[in-house]
């Protein structure tokens, strides 16, 4: 086959992305490292696509036999602000009544860490992170060479901090090295590797890049959105083909309806590529 699976992929990519308003980041990767970009260093604001740097932060600290990532975390909504004071969460804006409903109680840390994947729980999200400390997820990053790629500056939900310039924030890159390097055990023990892709292959949000796959092609993803922003990343197993990552970014006013449908389309595009290209 003539060219490089670049050469036909990207302008693939193009094709769908190239007039439209906004910041539009992929990447495809294989287990070994990336081999299609657009754009894959451009900054975005993180949304819940961070708390998959939270799982394998709490993993790697639960390996080291941290205190902090062991045991069970008691509930409560209120958080400490970068910047000072409190903050407080709303169920509201949340979407794990399971965990809402156990306030005042302790509850593990990995059921946490459930519920932060599979339904993408703001409350569990915070719970792991105050519990490990923002520092541990930064060391995580950093050992795993990632700290330029991704960054946790603040809590979910901290107006205040956010306000002051602390923010969260993923690139494509990023994103396609982490989901690369769970796959293929580079931080974590196998075991540790496989529960944090077992959840991951639990979340419940498959609107974005697994829509458009094939029916029955295993993948695990996470996806990310606030509005003006939604990011989505997976790790894709064809039958017949080897495993990658697609890592898709975007930050625009494309509507979220009209946003969800592109990622599906490039998620399309990507597996027939890769398929035919591995055929």
């Amino acid at each position: 086959m003539a060219g490089t699976l670049a050469d036909t992929l990207r302008p693939c990519w193009d094709a769908e992305l190239a007039r439209l308003p906004g910041t539009f980041s992929a990447v495809l990767s294989g287990l070994d490292g990336p081999l299609v970009a657009r754009d894959a260093h451009a900054s975005h604001y993180a949304a819940s696509t961070i708390k998959v740097a939270v799982l394998a932060a709490l993993l790697a600290a639960r390996a080291r036999g941290e205190r902090g990532a062991l045991g069970a975390a008691l509930v409560h909504a209120r958080f400490p602000s970068r910047t000072g004071g409190r903050f407080e969460l709303s169920q509201g804006d949340d979407q794990d009544d399971a965990t809402w409903a156990r306030l005042g109680e302790r509850v593990e840390l990995l059921k946490l860490a459930e519920a932060m994947i599979t339904v993408s729980s703001n409350i569990a999200t915070d719970l792991i992170a105050e519990r490990i400390g923002l520092a541990t997820v930064a060391d995580f990053l950093t050992r795993a060479d990632l700290a330029t790629e991704l960054s946790m500056e603040r809590l979910i939900g901290d107006a205040d901090a956010e306000a002051s310039g602390l923010t969260n924030t993923v690139t494509a890159a990023g994103l396609a090295a982490l989901f690369a390097g769970l796959a293929n055990d580079a931080w974590l023990s196998a075991d540790d590797s496989e529960v944090a892709v077992s959840m991951l292959a639990r979340q419940t949000h498959l609107d974005g890049l697994p829509a458009g796959l094939p029916p029955r092609v295993w993948s695990a993803s996470k996806g990310g959105w606030v509005p003006g922003v939604r990011h989505d990343v997976a790790l894709v197993r064809p039958a017949k083909a080897p495993p990658y990552v697609l890592a898709v970014c975007t930050t625009s006013g494309v509507a979220g309806d009209a946003v969800l449908a592109l990622l599906g389309r490039l998620s399309a595009i990507t597996y027939q590529e890769w398929t035919r290209w591995h055929a």
